[in-house]
């Protein structure tokens, strides 16, 4: 039996913060966001609070917080508040009478909420993007979201479409009159735009025949101004020559003067600079006899001295060379070996050539493995599925690589990887988020290459945490691994889950029952360990 007590203690624990968040005045809301000390996922809630208390009040400053909610939360991996706050980015945007952004937020929200299977937030966009563009009169795009809704809504229902649900079908016959009606008015306004291409096209074709014989008449007219001003050019140019026979008569007698003084003056120049040039000829011959002498007698010291220089200088280069191909070779090893085993373990080898076999108590293992693999290779070449693999793998690395986890290996399609090994990070709340990340990862991937009509993996992971044994095996190609039933209980883990899931054993889900919310699958049958308490979990818990 649970401890009342307990039990009121932990509810209080929970909720007094958030309701004491609400009961705040907006004021006190903003000022706490101003404080250094306030963290990412608190300014987010305080966002999205704000943004709710000034929706009626002051729209656009409700708009900016939600949309500042959005993108935290975007940060953050906080699905569902990401796509809230960008619906209500969008009513707070159409409260402010601002219909563009509005469409963008709820557009974004559409997307969002659809990526995450949030339905409520996925209709209520697609009615508001509806309806925004049929204020517009932008009737294609208001048809094309109501049939983005239909779509969307008998996907929902299921294979079986809504049947079964009276409030579904109601709400699809609904929105297909809509649509028949929407269908009707486009046709309309098709038709009228018909006749009102006929009449223009008429009236177009009258204006085409004034226009021309208005043409012809200023045609007539540029060719009469052409001929009145061809004459009037031969008039000047007659006029200009007869008035250069006049003029170059006495031009002509100056010029001929005026060269012949300038050929003298210049003849003059020419021999003086002749003189002075071979003066100056004599004087530099002599100096650069002197300075040939001096250049020769320093160059030959100085090669003396550059030759010595160069020799002592090519052996420390050479040494450096060494020394920088000595330490780059040492890097090297070091990061191969890192890449193998764990950096205290990789210490522990250099020193003495050998690792002793650990036992931890309380280490937590998590599988990894892909679904439907033989008929996916069977359907990529080689090196395509190679690369698929190789992106999931490194992406895998990445994620793990930010919660002290150790990969242990991968066999085939599968990924084996623990936590609280060498820096006995043994909680298992960083293993299960990292595979919800993990799962979020594959998620995204799928829908970007069902976009592109590719095949795409989908995984199933299992946990489990309790004792193992690790240690190094092999002389010449070193293998970290891992021993123990932990590792096949979480074996079995991931073969009793369903693709795209994270199954729980319920010694790792006693450990971290409270940061996550989970779905409880009952006792389940495992291969060779019988019925064991299996959990889903689901996402972080909310407070």
């Amino acid at each position: 039996m649970s401890n009342p007590k307990f039990l009121l203690s932990l509810f209080l624990a929970l909720c007094v913060p958030l309701l004491c968040l609400r009961a705040q005045s907006p004021a006190e809301m903003e000022a706490r966001l101003r404080k250094p000390e306030t963290t990412k996922k608190d300014k987010m809630t305080l966002y999205h609070e704000l943004a709710k208390k000034y929706l009626s009040s002051n729209p656009s400053k409700a708009a900016t917080y939600a949309y500042n909610a959005s993108n935290l939360a975007t940060e953050l991996g906080e699905k569902r508040i990401e796509a809230e706050a960008l619906y209500l980015s969008g009513q707070a945007s159409l409260a402010a009478r601002r219909p563009t952004d509005a469409a963008e937020r709820f557009e974004a929200a559409w997307q969002s909420g659809r990526n995450y299977g949030l339905t409520s937030v996925v209709v209520g966009s697609l009615e508001q993007l509806r309806g925004l563009a049929e204020r517009k009169n932008n009737l294609t795009d208001a048809l094309r979201w109501s049939v983005e809704e239909i779509n969307y809504l008998k996907k929902a229902a299921g294979t079986g479409g809504a049947s079964g649900n009276p409030r579904l079908e109601a709400r699809l016959a609904d929105l297909q009159s809509e649509n028949q009606r929407l269908r009707g008015r486009l046709q309309e306004l098709t038709g009228q735009s018909e006749a009102f291409a006929s009449r223009f096209n008429e009236t177009e074709a009258r204006l085409q025949q004034v226009q021309e014989q208005t043409q012809e008449v200023l045609t007539q007219k540029e060719v009469e101004l052409s001929l009145i001003s061809q004459e009037k050019q031969q008039l000047d140019s007659v006029a200009r020559f007869k008035s250069s026979l006049v003029d170059n008569l006495t031009k002509e007698q100056l010029a001929t003067r005026v060269i012949q003084e300038q050929q003298e003056k210049e003849l003059q120049e020419k021999k003086a600079a002749l003189a002075e040039a071979e003066l100056a000829r004599q004087e530099s011959e002599a100096l650069r006899n002197i300075l040939a002498l001096v250049g020769a007698f320093s160059l030959v010291i100085a090669l003396l001295f550059y030759l010595r220089f160069r020799a002592k200088k090519r052996t420390a280069n050479e040494l450096m060379r060494s020394k920088a191909q000595i330490e780059v070779e040492q890097e090297r090893s070091n990061k191969l070996l890192l890449n193998i085993l764990p950096a205290a373990i990789a210490e522990e080898l250099k020193v003495k050539s050998k690792v002793a076999a650990q036992k931890y108590d309380q280490a937590s293992v998590m599988f990894v493995d892909f679904t439907g693999f033989t008929n996916l290779s069977e359907r990529l070449s080689a090196e395509q599925l190679v690369q698929e693999l190789d992106h999931c793998f490194s992406n895998f690395d990445r994620i793990i690589g930010k919660y002290r986890i150790e990969k242990i290996k991968t066999i085939g399609d599968a990924y084996l990887c623990a936590s609280g090994l060498t820096d006995r990070n043994d909680n298992p709340a960083d293993i299960i988020r990292a595979g919800l990340e993990m799962q979020d990862f594959l998620l995204e991937l799928k829908a970007i290459r069902q976009s592109q009509g590719l095949p795409f993996f989908e995984a199933r992971i299992g946990i489990h945490t309790g004792p193992v044994v690790a240690g190094v095996v092999g002389q010449t190609k070193f293998a970290y691994d891992i021993w123990g039933d932990t590792v096949n209980i979480a074996a079995r883990m991931e073969q009793s889950c369903d693709p795209g899931r994270v199954n729980v054993s319920d010694d790792a889900y006693q450990l971290a029952r409270y940061t996550f919310e989970w779905q409880h699958r009952g006792k389940v049958a495992a291969k060779n360990k019988g019925m064991l308490d299996m959990y889903y979990a689901v996402g972080f818990k909310q407070y």
